[in-house]
Protein backbone atom coordinates (compact mmCIF):
# COMPACT_ATOMS: atom_id res chain seq x y z
CA UNK A 1 0.00 0.00 0.00
CA UNK A 2 2.72 2.15 1.34
CA UNK A 3 4.82 1.69 -2.47
CA UNK A 4 1.40 2.67 -4.36
CA UNK A 5 1.56 5.56 -2.67
CA UNK A 6 4.92 6.85 -3.09
CA UNK A 7 4.30 5.88 -7.04
CA UNK A 8 1.26 7.73 -6.96
CA UNK A 9 3.34 10.80 -5.31
CA UNK A 10 6.90 10.23 -7.52
CA UNK A 11 4.20 9.67 -10.51
CA UNK A 12 1.94 13.55 -9.60
CA UNK A 13 5.96 15.31 -9.44
CA UNK A 14 7.05 13.97 -12.69
CA UNK A 15 3.77 15.18 -13.87
CA UNK A 16 3.92 18.92 -12.41
CA UNK A 17 7.77 18.86 -13.80
CA UNK A 18 6.43 18.24 -17.25
CA UNK A 19 3.26 20.27 -17.41
CA UNK A 20 5.03 23.58 -18.05
CA UNK A 21 7.20 22.16 -21.05
CA UNK A 22 4.11 20.07 -22.65
CA UNK A 23 2.12 23.20 -23.02
CA UNK A 24 5.45 25.39 -24.24
CA UNK A 25 6.24 22.42 -26.85
CA UNK A 26 3.12 22.38 -28.23
CA UNK A 27 2.48 25.97 -29.04
CA UNK A 28 6.36 26.08 -30.60
CA UNK A 29 4.98 23.64 -32.57
CA UNK A 30 1.78 25.19 -33.77
CA UNK A 31 4.17 28.20 -34.27
CA UNK A 32 6.06 26.18 -36.87
CA UNK A 33 3.19 24.64 -38.53
CA UNK A 34 1.10 28.06 -39.00
CA UNK A 35 3.98 30.33 -40.15
CA UNK A 36 3.56 27.85 -43.62
CA UNK A 37 7.02 28.27 -43.94
CA UNK A 38 10.39 27.18 -42.70
CA UNK A 39 11.62 29.29 -39.71
CA UNK A 40 14.54 31.00 -41.46
CA UNK A 41 17.17 34.09 -40.64
CA UNK A 42 14.87 37.42 -39.27
CA UNK A 43 17.65 39.08 -37.94
CA UNK A 44 20.25 42.03 -39.22
CA UNK A 45 17.82 44.01 -40.64
CA UNK A 46 16.27 42.87 -43.42
CA UNK A 47 12.94 43.40 -42.42
CA UNK A 48 10.38 46.84 -42.08
CA UNK A 49 9.18 48.03 -38.99
CA UNK A 50 12.37 46.82 -37.35
CA UNK A 51 13.21 49.78 -34.84
CA UNK A 52 9.53 49.98 -33.13
CA UNK A 53 9.44 46.03 -32.31
CA UNK A 54 12.42 46.66 -29.76
CA UNK A 55 11.53 47.41 -26.64
CA UNK A 56 11.88 50.66 -24.51
CA UNK A 57 10.86 49.78 -21.02
CA UNK A 58 14.46 49.97 -19.24
CA UNK A 59 13.33 46.83 -17.13
CA UNK A 60 13.30 44.85 -20.59
CA UNK A 61 16.52 46.12 -21.48
CA UNK A 62 18.28 45.89 -18.16
CA UNK A 63 17.60 42.64 -17.93
CA UNK A 64 19.29 41.73 -21.21
CA UNK A 65 16.08 42.16 -23.32
CA UNK A 66 13.70 40.03 -21.59
CA UNK A 67 11.07 41.13 -18.53
CA UNK A 68 11.12 38.49 -15.96
CA UNK A 69 7.72 36.64 -16.35
CA UNK A 70 7.69 36.29 -12.27
CA UNK A 71 6.52 39.11 -9.94
CA UNK A 72 6.15 42.22 -12.58
CA UNK A 73 3.19 44.42 -13.29
CA UNK A 74 3.91 47.36 -15.38
CA UNK A 75 1.84 48.20 -18.60
CA UNK A 76 4.96 48.67 -20.36
CA UNK A 77 6.03 44.75 -19.80
CA UNK A 78 2.34 43.93 -21.63
CA UNK A 79 4.10 45.93 -25.04
CA UNK A 80 6.59 43.10 -25.16
CA UNK A 81 4.77 39.94 -23.46
CA UNK A 82 0.95 40.22 -23.40
CA UNK A 83 0.78 36.95 -21.11
CA UNK A 84 2.04 39.32 -18.26
CA UNK A 85 -1.29 41.38 -18.26
CA UNK A 86 -3.12 39.90 -15.15
CA UNK A 87 -6.17 40.04 -13.97
CA UNK A 88 -7.65 42.24 -11.70
CA UNK A 89 -5.08 44.65 -12.45
CA UNK A 90 -6.02 48.26 -11.78
CA UNK A 91 -5.88 51.21 -14.13
CA UNK A 92 -2.06 52.69 -14.50
CA UNK A 93 -0.42 54.52 -17.02
CA UNK A 94 3.56 54.46 -17.72
CA UNK A 95 5.35 56.02 -20.51
CA UNK A 96 9.17 54.94 -21.68
CA UNK A 97 11.92 57.43 -23.55
CA UNK A 98 15.38 55.57 -24.97
CA UNK A 99 17.96 57.88 -26.13
CA UNK A 100 20.42 56.32 -28.13
CA UNK A 101 23.58 57.16 -30.33
CA UNK A 102 23.83 59.63 -33.25
CA UNK A 103 20.77 60.99 -32.58
CA UNK A 104 18.42 57.91 -32.19
CA UNK A 105 15.32 58.18 -30.66
CA UNK A 106 12.50 55.70 -29.33
CA UNK A 107 9.40 56.12 -27.33
CA UNK A 108 6.68 54.12 -25.95
CA UNK A 109 3.40 54.91 -24.16
CA UNK A 110 0.63 52.20 -22.43
CA UNK A 111 -2.01 51.91 -20.30
CA UNK A 112 -4.25 48.83 -18.98
CA UNK A 113 -8.05 48.92 -18.89
CA UNK A 114 -8.96 47.79 -15.24
CA UNK A 115 -10.47 44.80 -15.21
CA UNK A 116 -12.81 42.64 -12.20
CA UNK A 117 -10.91 39.79 -10.52
CA UNK A 118 -13.45 37.15 -11.67
CA UNK A 119 -13.49 38.41 -15.06
CA UNK A 120 -9.94 36.51 -15.72
CA UNK A 121 -9.54 39.11 -18.74
CA UNK A 122 -7.10 41.92 -19.08
CA UNK A 123 -6.63 44.46 -21.68
CA UNK A 124 -4.11 46.80 -22.08
CA UNK A 125 -3.44 49.83 -24.88
CA UNK A 126 -0.32 50.81 -26.09
CA UNK A 127 1.42 52.98 -28.56
CA UNK A 128 5.96 52.63 -29.92
CA UNK A 129 7.37 55.71 -31.77
CA UNK A 130 11.32 55.94 -32.88
CA UNK A 131 12.89 58.58 -35.24
CA UNK A 132 16.24 58.98 -36.62
CA UNK A 133 16.77 62.15 -36.39
CA UNK A 134 18.49 64.18 -39.79
CA UNK A 135 20.16 62.65 -42.27
CA UNK A 136 21.93 63.23 -45.20
CA UNK A 137 19.50 62.92 -48.63
CA UNK A 138 22.19 61.74 -51.47
CA UNK A 139 21.96 60.79 -54.81
CA UNK A 140 23.15 57.47 -56.49
CA UNK A 141 26.51 59.09 -57.45
CA UNK A 142 26.55 60.11 -53.50
CA UNK A 143 26.36 63.71 -54.18
CA UNK A 144 24.56 65.92 -51.47
CA UNK A 145 20.79 66.40 -52.54
CA UNK A 146 19.85 67.55 -48.19
CA UNK A 147 18.34 66.08 -45.53
CA UNK A 148 15.53 63.34 -44.59
CA UNK A 149 14.11 61.79 -41.88
CA UNK A 150 12.71 58.28 -40.86
CA UNK A 151 10.35 57.22 -38.27
CA UNK A 152 8.62 54.63 -37.28
CA UNK A 153 5.24 54.03 -35.47
CA UNK A 154 2.69 51.19 -34.14
CA UNK A 155 -0.22 51.01 -32.39
CA UNK A 156 -0.65 47.93 -30.08
CA UNK A 157 -3.58 46.00 -28.23
CA UNK A 158 -3.03 43.40 -25.53
CA UNK A 159 -5.48 41.10 -24.46
CA UNK A 160 -4.60 38.30 -21.82
CA UNK A 161 -6.73 35.42 -20.18
CA UNK A 162 -6.17 33.10 -17.46
CA UNK A 163 -7.48 29.76 -18.02
CA UNK A 164 -6.26 27.92 -15.30
CA UNK A 165 -4.58 28.68 -12.01
CA UNK A 166 -1.06 28.29 -13.14
CA UNK A 167 -1.86 29.20 -16.78
CA UNK A 168 -2.46 32.37 -18.67
CA UNK A 169 -1.83 33.65 -22.30
CA UNK A 170 -2.00 36.19 -24.18
CA UNK A 171 -2.23 37.81 -27.68
CA UNK A 172 -1.43 41.04 -29.06
CA UNK A 173 -2.53 43.14 -32.42
CA UNK A 174 0.00 45.74 -33.91
CA UNK A 175 -0.54 48.65 -36.59
CA UNK A 176 2.73 49.63 -38.27
CA UNK A 177 3.51 53.19 -40.14
CA UNK A 178 7.28 53.74 -41.43
CA UNK A 179 8.02 56.81 -43.27
CA UNK A 180 11.44 56.99 -44.59
CA UNK A 181 12.22 59.99 -47.00
CA UNK A 182 9.42 60.24 -49.29
CA UNK A 183 8.33 56.49 -49.50
CA UNK A 184 5.85 54.86 -46.79
CA UNK A 185 4.68 51.59 -45.71
CA UNK A 186 2.27 50.36 -43.59
CA UNK A 187 1.47 46.69 -42.00
CA UNK A 188 0.25 44.77 -38.80
CA UNK A 189 1.57 42.29 -36.37
CA UNK A 190 0.26 39.52 -34.22
CA UNK A 191 2.17 38.26 -31.32
CA UNK A 192 1.41 35.08 -28.88
CA UNK A 193 2.44 34.53 -25.27
CA UNK A 194 1.91 31.36 -22.75
CA UNK A 195 2.87 31.96 -19.52
CA UNK A 196 3.09 28.70 -16.80
CA UNK A 197 3.48 30.29 -13.02
CA UNK A 198 4.63 28.04 -10.01
CA UNK A 199 3.76 30.17 -6.77
CA UNK A 200 5.16 27.78 -4.07
CA UNK A 201 7.94 27.69 -5.60
CA UNK A 202 8.51 31.54 -6.69
CA UNK A 203 9.03 30.29 -10.54
CA UNK A 204 7.41 30.80 -14.00
CA UNK A 205 8.12 30.12 -17.62
CA UNK A 206 7.25 31.74 -20.64
CA UNK A 207 6.99 31.01 -24.90
CA UNK A 208 7.19 34.20 -27.04
CA UNK A 209 6.77 34.74 -30.32
CA UNK A 210 7.05 38.32 -30.41
CA UNK A 211 5.52 39.21 -34.28
CA UNK A 212 4.18 37.43 -37.00
CA UNK A 213 4.51 40.28 -39.52
CA UNK A 214 2.42 40.97 -42.24
CA UNK A 215 3.59 43.70 -44.88
CA UNK A 216 0.37 45.53 -46.23
CA UNK A 217 2.34 48.31 -48.44
CA UNK A 218 5.76 48.20 -48.64
CA UNK A 219 8.00 51.32 -49.35
CA UNK A 220 7.90 51.15 -53.57
CA UNK A 221 4.64 52.43 -54.94
CA UNK A 222 2.35 49.66 -55.86
CA UNK A 223 4.32 46.96 -53.89
CA UNK A 224 2.10 44.74 -51.90
CA UNK A 225 3.97 42.45 -48.60
CA UNK A 226 2.93 38.78 -48.03
CA UNK A 227 6.03 38.21 -45.49
CA UNK A 228 4.25 36.25 -42.85
CA UNK A 229 7.17 35.17 -40.76
CA UNK A 230 8.63 35.38 -37.03
CA UNK A 231 10.50 38.05 -35.82
CA UNK A 232 12.07 36.09 -32.75
CA UNK A 233 10.76 32.97 -30.90
CA UNK A 234 11.84 32.94 -27.19
CA UNK A 235 11.88 31.06 -24.11
CA UNK A 236 12.29 32.48 -20.75
CA UNK A 237 11.94 31.74 -16.69
CA UNK A 238 12.46 33.60 -13.82
CA UNK A 239 13.02 32.29 -10.26
CA UNK A 240 12.87 34.12 -7.14
CA UNK A 241 14.86 33.07 -4.07
CA UNK A 242 12.41 32.67 -0.82
CA UNK A 243 15.48 33.85 1.38
CA UNK A 244 17.36 36.25 -0.59
CA UNK A 245 16.38 39.38 -2.34
CA UNK A 246 17.08 38.38 -5.46
CA UNK A 247 15.20 37.13 -8.77
CA UNK A 248 17.18 36.36 -11.67
CA UNK A 249 16.09 35.52 -15.26
CA UNK A 250 17.17 33.20 -17.98
CA UNK A 251 16.18 33.33 -22.03
CA UNK A 252 16.91 32.03 -24.83
CA UNK A 253 16.01 33.92 -28.04
CA UNK A 254 15.68 33.65 -31.80
CA UNK A 255 14.56 29.94 -31.36
CA UNK A 256 13.25 30.43 -34.78
CA UNK A 257 17.04 30.33 -36.11
CA UNK A 258 19.04 28.07 -34.78
CA UNK A 259 22.07 29.54 -36.82
CA UNK A 260 23.19 33.06 -35.60
CA UNK A 261 26.47 33.42 -36.78
CA UNK A 262 27.59 33.69 -40.83
CA UNK A 263 31.37 33.96 -42.33
CA UNK A 264 32.53 37.33 -42.37
CA UNK A 265 33.87 38.01 -46.14
CA UNK A 266 35.48 41.26 -45.54
CA UNK A 267 37.75 39.75 -43.19
CA UNK A 268 41.17 39.87 -44.25
CA UNK A 269 42.01 36.81 -42.59
CA UNK A 270 38.78 34.74 -44.27
CA UNK A 271 38.67 32.16 -41.99
CA UNK A 272 36.92 33.92 -38.79
CA UNK A 273 33.27 33.90 -37.87
CA UNK A 274 30.81 35.98 -36.52
CA UNK A 275 31.18 34.46 -32.90
CA UNK A 276 32.47 35.42 -29.17
CA UNK A 277 35.83 34.53 -29.79
CA UNK A 278 37.75 35.81 -32.69
CA UNK A 279 40.06 33.50 -32.86
CA UNK A 280 37.47 30.87 -34.02
CA UNK A 281 38.04 29.63 -37.08
CA UNK A 282 36.02 27.34 -40.05
CA UNK A 283 37.96 24.38 -38.62
CA UNK A 284 36.53 24.57 -35.02
CA UNK A 285 35.37 21.13 -33.42
CA UNK A 286 31.78 20.13 -33.79
CA UNK A 287 30.93 20.70 -29.61
CA UNK A 288 32.55 24.34 -30.22
CA UNK A 289 30.45 25.26 -32.93
CA UNK A 290 27.33 23.92 -30.98
CA UNK A 291 28.14 25.57 -27.99
CA UNK A 292 29.08 29.15 -29.53
CA UNK A 293 26.08 28.89 -30.94
CA UNK A 294 23.93 28.02 -28.18
CA UNK A 295 25.90 30.46 -26.26
CA UNK A 296 24.20 33.55 -29.10
CA UNK A 297 20.70 32.97 -27.98
CA UNK A 298 21.48 33.40 -24.29
CA UNK A 299 20.07 36.24 -22.24
CA UNK A 300 20.97 36.47 -18.48
CA UNK A 301 19.07 38.95 -16.14
CA UNK A 302 19.36 39.32 -12.50
CA UNK A 303 17.63 41.89 -9.70
CA UNK A 304 18.16 42.90 -6.49
CA UNK A 305 16.43 44.16 -3.84
CA UNK A 306 18.30 47.00 -2.06
CA UNK A 307 15.71 48.46 0.84
CA UNK A 308 11.60 48.70 0.43
CA UNK A 309 11.90 51.07 -2.33
CA UNK A 310 14.89 50.77 -4.11
CA UNK A 311 16.46 48.06 -6.60
CA UNK A 312 19.24 47.32 -8.60
CA UNK A 313 19.26 45.03 -12.26
CA UNK A 314 21.80 43.52 -14.62
CA UNK A 315 21.27 42.00 -17.58
CA UNK A 316 23.86 40.37 -20.41
CA UNK A 317 22.77 39.21 -23.93
CA UNK A 318 25.33 37.24 -25.70
CA UNK A 319 24.02 38.32 -29.27
CA UNK A 320 24.58 41.94 -28.55
CA UNK A 321 27.95 41.59 -27.62
CA UNK A 322 28.83 39.75 -30.56
CA UNK A 323 26.64 41.96 -33.02
CA UNK A 324 28.50 45.57 -31.58
CA UNK A 325 31.74 45.08 -30.40
CA UNK A 326 34.93 45.01 -32.59
CA UNK A 327 37.63 42.57 -32.33
CA UNK A 328 39.96 44.74 -31.57
CA UNK A 329 37.71 46.79 -28.59
CA UNK A 330 35.15 45.19 -27.35
CA UNK A 331 34.08 47.53 -24.80
CA UNK A 332 31.06 46.55 -22.65
CA UNK A 333 28.61 45.94 -25.30
CA UNK A 334 25.87 43.59 -24.23
CA UNK A 335 26.40 44.57 -20.75
CA UNK A 336 23.82 46.33 -19.25
CA UNK A 337 22.53 47.70 -15.54
CA UNK A 338 19.89 49.90 -14.46
CA UNK A 339 17.63 51.32 -11.36
CA UNK A 340 14.19 51.06 -10.19
CA UNK A 341 12.39 53.53 -7.25
CA UNK A 342 9.34 52.30 -6.42
CA UNK A 343 5.94 53.10 -4.21
CA UNK A 344 2.97 52.54 -3.99
CA UNK A 345 1.39 55.06 -6.98
CA UNK A 346 4.34 55.58 -8.82
CA UNK A 347 7.57 53.64 -10.05
CA UNK A 348 10.53 55.60 -11.73
CA UNK A 349 12.95 53.48 -13.88
CA UNK A 350 16.31 53.80 -15.51
CA UNK A 351 18.96 51.98 -17.36
CA UNK A 352 22.18 52.71 -19.03
CA UNK A 353 24.27 50.85 -21.04
CA UNK A 354 27.18 50.95 -24.04
CA UNK A 355 25.50 49.86 -26.97
CA UNK A 356 28.74 50.33 -29.16
CA UNK A 357 32.10 51.92 -29.04
CA UNK A 358 30.30 55.37 -30.65
CA UNK A 359 27.77 55.81 -28.01
CA UNK A 360 25.79 54.44 -24.67
CA UNK A 361 21.99 53.74 -24.83
CA UNK A 362 19.97 55.31 -21.67
CA UNK A 363 16.15 54.95 -20.97
CA UNK A 364 13.91 56.21 -18.61
CA UNK A 365 10.44 55.39 -17.26
CA UNK A 366 7.66 56.77 -15.13
CA UNK A 367 4.35 54.59 -14.20
CA UNK A 368 1.56 56.13 -12.61
CA UNK A 369 -0.63 53.82 -10.53
CA UNK A 370 -3.73 56.18 -9.01
CA UNK A 371 -5.52 53.61 -6.89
Amino acid sequence: MEGNQLKIQSTNRLQGAWSPWIGMIALFALLVVTTGQPLGAQTGGHQVFGMVLHSSDPMTLSQGGFAPVWGTQSPLRSLSNPALLESGLGRSYAAAWVQRSAGLGQGEVAWVVPTPQESRWTMAWGARFSGTGSMARTNPFGQMEGEHRASEGALIYSLAHRFSPRWNWGVQGRLYSSQMGGYAAWGGGLGLALRYENPEQRRAYALLMDDLTLVFRDYLPGSLGQRLVPRRVSLITTQSLAHLPLRWTLGLQHLENWSLRYQDPNDPFQNRVFSLNDSDTLRESALSAVSQELFLHLVLGAEINLGKYLRFRTGYQALSRAEWSFPERTGGSGFRWGLALETKRIRMEFTTFPQTLAGRTSAFSLTFVPH
